[in-house]
């Protein structure tokens, strides 16, 4: 009897191992997945012209027709495409974005951002119940820091202020992260 109830102990404490295991996993994953995604739409920016589309001015024909320039012309997957609106600092004018990352309680407004919703990403092609999605919310701000003293003429500090979030089990959990970058005029 004895070797039973320690036998049962045992077989509890691997269960609980377990299952503690596999939300540990599935929270790294999820994580892995939203930077993934965040350093994806980075790279794109990277890659934009730095005159004509960092950011954009013009209007898209394919824009919906409620986003306004300007904005930056991203794609998200193979079958979505977002038109991330920024807010744009001209040189002289002061750089407007945050030099810390925002609470998660900040909204984009009290910021001074452009709300950029980018929906329920799912993470599979598993639908129903099991599937996993992540929510994505972008904020973005492009200011041109030029740099006499520097000799620096064409410089565009990026900051990319994102918020994603997830199910785990019956809890929302949400992640805010900021990313800053510079862009330089190298194609002249």
């Amino acid at each position: 009897m004895v070797s039973i109830t320690l036998m049962a102990t045992v077989m509890v404490g691997f269960i609980g191992t377990f299952v503690q295991s596999r939300r540990v996993t599935e929270s790294s994953v999820l994580h892995a997945a939203g930077t993934s995604l965040i350093y994806g739409i980075i790279e794109q920016i990277k890659q934009l012209d730095y005159a004509t589309l960092l950011p954009n001015y013009e209007v898209d024909p394919f824009a919906p027709v409620a986003t306004t320039p300007p904005y930056l012309r991203v794609r998200i997957n193979q079958n979505t495409v977002a038109w991330i609106k920024v807010v744009h600092t001209a040189a002289p004018g002061a750089a407007k974005a945050p030099t810390t990352t925002p609470a998660a309680s900040v909204t984009a407004a009290s910021a001074g951002a452009v709300q950029n919703f980018l929906g329920s990403l799912p993470l599979s092609t598993v639908t129903g119940t099991a599937s996993q999605q992540i929510n994505m919310d972008v904020w973005v701000w492009i200011d041109e820091i030029p740099s006499v003293t520097d000799d620096v003429s064409e410089v565009k500090k990026v900051t990319v202020v994102y918020t994603y979030s997830y199910v785990d089990g019956s809890v929302t959990r949400t992640v805010r992260n900021r990313e800053v970058f510079l862009r330089s005029r190298f194609d002249q």
